[in-house]
């Protein structure tokens, strides 16, 4: 019995010093792997409740899809695990850690397709030689395995295209759309996808534009992988915004995730290296219930009010300004731009004209105070909980968009658009939109209006099937191809 005892009161020391140490770390600002690494995120109802494990497992699917708490709980476990530390054990949004998170480390949508239509290189790429050639003078600055390499000043690049048209942030159409912050610089956008996209698109060959229509004359239509219950992923697309960083030494960046990045300037029209903060995330996630996608998206809490008449953040919004006043912009070229004080208005000038300065933008959708705010709080105090100076704590869910009724793949190439049941689409409110990534037409589209138009590749030979549906995907139409006749006149 006294044996028992003791080694009943050695446990109980055991535990009393980890649990010591783990609280004197912190307070040291040490980084610690918490001791709880799951929570129960909130839900209507018990029946659907998600469990949210902290760890870099991005969830695949869910058994069933069944009301938006749970989807929206699903969103933010894909959150966590692609903003999870390359490194598994390491601290889950540490403010000091500028090294790339999981999402980071997929491929650019501009390195998947490559030049010619020849094959993308190795996974893990980040900068190809062939995109960096066009940076003959600098290309010393990018590492092509570790460089992020930011040249979009808006959500799309040029070359994409909805209907025939070039969409810029996301609109307006063949305007300028650069978004820029409070602290007069502009914000930066890429495109990044996994590995189940890059995987496909290698093992079919759809990198290039001939092949997508060649599959198509053979009946084959362009499906994604999609993930499964506790199996593989699927496809995934993430669409980003980051807002670049003046002070560094700021405590305001303690709320941010920062990564280093080589940036293309449209005003200088040379690169340089900079530290950027993440604003705003799209995550696009095919899974087998849900084959019209999840598309869910996530913004900073600073980024513009949520509410009318709440507290500003300690250091203010990043693109609101309750005094704001009309600004004169002097142009290269000569003249001057107004750039007005009305909120969400595109600005009137391209930055090749003049540097970026603030762009009033405000939320037009407020965020669900019926599931996506309760959930948020929930989610945001379990972050802090275990990870006490997590800066992820500082991102909220904006909203989720999902299908109530299971719409299946085409079975054979169909024309676009897709003949999506609209009113099987469910969200929290009835127009999503990310302050940072649709900021000039949040009133008018949600997700699923622009990607139902997504397209294969053109193809000059058979422009016939250039409309064919690209299965809601707007990246697999940077696909390009060798253009023979071209090389047989030079």
């Amino acid at each position: 019995m006294k044996k028992i005892n003791t080694i009943a009161i050695l446990i109980i020391c055991i535990t009393v010093f980890v649990l010591g140490q783990v609280l004197i770390a912190d307070s040291r600002n040490v980084s610690v792997k918490p001791l709880a690494t799951t929570c129960n995120c909130y839900s209507q109802s018990p029946l659907y409740n998600i469990v949210i494990a902290f760890n870099n497992q991005v969830p695949a699917d869910l058994a069933a899809f069944n009301n938006q708490s749970q989807v929206d709980c699903f969103a933010w476990q894909e959150f966590i695990a692609l903003n999870w530390p390359v490194n598994p054990n390491g601290y889950f949004g540490d403010p000091g850690d500028y090294s790339l998170v999981t999402w980071e480390t997929y491929m650019p949508k501009n390195v998947l397709f490559q030049p010619g239509g020849v094959p993308p290189p190795k996974w893990g790429t980040l900068v190809s030689p062939q995109y960096a050639a066009k940076f003959k003078s600098q290309r010393l600055l990018m590492k092509p395995t570790q460089t992020k390499l930011l040249t979009y000043t808006r959500k799309f690049a040029e070359g994409d295209s909805i209907g025939g048209l070039d969409p810029d942030q996301a609109a307006p159409f063949g305007k300028p759309s650069w978004l820029g912050a409070q602290n007069k610089t502009n914000v930066w956008y890429e495109i990044m996808l996994n590995k189940d996209y890059y995987d496909f698109v290698t093992r079919t060959g759809f990198y290039n534009a001939i092949t997508q229509h060649d599959s198509v004359k053979n009946g084959i239509p362009l499906n994604f992988p999609a993930g499964v219950y506790n199996g593989p992923v699927g496809a995934i697309e993430l669409k980003a915004a980051w807002m670049e960083v003046d002070n560094i030494k700021s405590p305001k960046w303690q709320r941010y995730k920062l990564s280093k990045a080589v940036v293309y300037d449209s005003t200088t029209q040379k690169l340089r290296e900079t530290m950027v903060a993440l604003v705003g995330l799209h995550i696009l996630h095919k899974t087998q219930n849900q084959p019209t996608w999840v598309w869910a998206t996530f913004e900073q809490t600073d980024n513009v009010p949520n509410i009318d008449g709440e507290a500003p953040p300690p250091f203010g919004y990043n693109f609101y300004n309750s005094n704001c006043t009309t600004q004169q912009v002097p142009l290269s070229g000569g003249g001057t731009a107004t750039v007005i004080c009305t909120a969400n208005t595109a600005p009137p000038y391209y930055l090749s004209q003049a540097g970026a300065v603030p762009i009033q933008v405000t939320r037009t959708n407020k965020i669900d105070t019926e599931d996506a705010v309760p959930i948020n709080d929930s989610m945001q105090n379990n972050i802090r909980k275990f990870y006490s100076r997590s800066v992820f704590q500082y991102y909220q869910l904006v909203d989720v968009i999902w299908s109530q009724q299971l719409q299946p793949d085409a079975t054979k190439p169909i024309q676009r658009p897709f003949p999506l049941n609209t009113s099987a689409m469910q969200s929290g409110v009835v127009i999503v939109a990310n302050t940072t990534l649709e900021s000039y037409v949040q009133n008018s589209n949600t997700c699923f209006s622009c990607h139902k138009f997504s397209s294969i590749a053109p193809y000059a030979n058979d422009t016939v099937n250039n409309n064919i549906f690209g299965d809601f995907s707007f990246a697999i139409s940077s696909a390009k191809y060798a253009n023979t006749n071209s090389k047989k006149k030079k």
